[in-house]
């Protein structure tokens, strides 16, 4: 049987500093600058994401009947930054790409700050009192910066260094991308079988991911709605707050440098799975949207 400490500490940190050197060798430093161009939309857009995704998933699951892991697993999946999955969703929807690889951009940079605060607040609020599993700050923004912020560097500098190269890997990359989060879903599966009814769990988290999947779609472009901005652009919000960073998710919760709670990664782990089927059914209603 395979290690879950090697699955956890080794496997899932690896899965996800590929996934995000990958997202990198798509980004630029115009990308960040670009928040000038449409301040409105990104303001919006992150606001969207890094705020009222997390009240939306508290809103949820503090009226939602679950287990204390699987409710914490929702918060951990409701703190992450979008992916790159979500740029791509966002061309197929006809929505405004820019925007989209912006917002990925800056709220892998926010969230690296506000994912330890957002997750310690709901640990405390959710074990109760002298149950608290303290998620260590400093130390979380330290692994997250290495997991995510350090190879999405790297994949900038080689993007900057080697951009005919970067173009040409990232159709490949998308499929890697694809096959490592199938890879990450499966992974967990072990390591929760390993440690009792995986399937219990997947019960239990599904309803509730799905909600929370098809609240945060509609809220994001409610908000562009309300704001009345392009079409184009409320499709992006609206992507860039139901498609989140799963396999993020997935390693907070269950590496032994972090958490060390792998069943509160099933949520993340099904929501990957169900944001990528929603996302079939968004890319059909957002491209009719598109052309009225």
């Amino acid at each position: 049987m395979m290690d879950t400490a090697f699955i956890s500490g080794v496997l899932f940190p690896a899965i996800l500093a590929v996934l995000m050197l990958g997202m990198g060798m798509t980004l630029s430093p115009a990308d960040f600058k670009r928040v000038a161009v449409f301040p409105k939309a990104a303001l919006a857009g992150l606001a969207s994401q890094v705020l009222l995704l997390p009240l939306l998933g508290w809103l949820i699951v503090s009226v939602w009947p679950l287990p204390t892991v699987i409710a914490l697993g929702v918060m951990i999946i409701a703190a992450c930054p979008g992916g790159a999955t979500s740029n791509l969703i966002t061309y197929f929807s006809r929505g405004d790409v820019a925007l989209s690889i912006t917002l990925t951009a800056l709220s892998s940079v926010v969230t690296v700050f506000s994912i330890p605060l957002i997750i310690n607040a709901s640990l405390a609020h959710f074990t109760g009192e002298g149950q608290e599993i303290q998620l260590p700050v400093v130390k979380t923004i330290i692994q997250i910066i290495t997991l995510t912020a350090l190879p999405v560097s790297i994949g900038m500098l080689i993007n900057g260094l080697f951009p005919r190269f970067a173009r040409w890997f990232e159709k490949p990359m998308s499929w890697i991308s694809a096959l490592f989060i199938i890879l990450a879903v499966a992974l967990i599966v072990v390591v929760i079988q390993q440690r009792g009814s995986v399937w219990d769990f997947i019960a239990q988290a599904g309803p509730v991911v799905l909600v929370l999947n098809l609240a945060s779609l509609t809220l994001g472009f409610l908000i562009g709605k309300i704001l009345q901005l392009p079409v184009s652009q409320s499709i992006t919000i609206s992507i860039e707050t139901g498609i989140q960073n799963g396999t993020l998710g997935i390693t907070i919760a269950s590496s032994p440098f972090l958490l060390n709670r792998p069943e509160m990664a099933v949520p993340a782990a099904v929501y990957g799975i169900t944001m990528c089927i929603t996302g079939v059914a968004a890319i059909w209603f957002f491209r009719r949207q598109a052309t009225h």
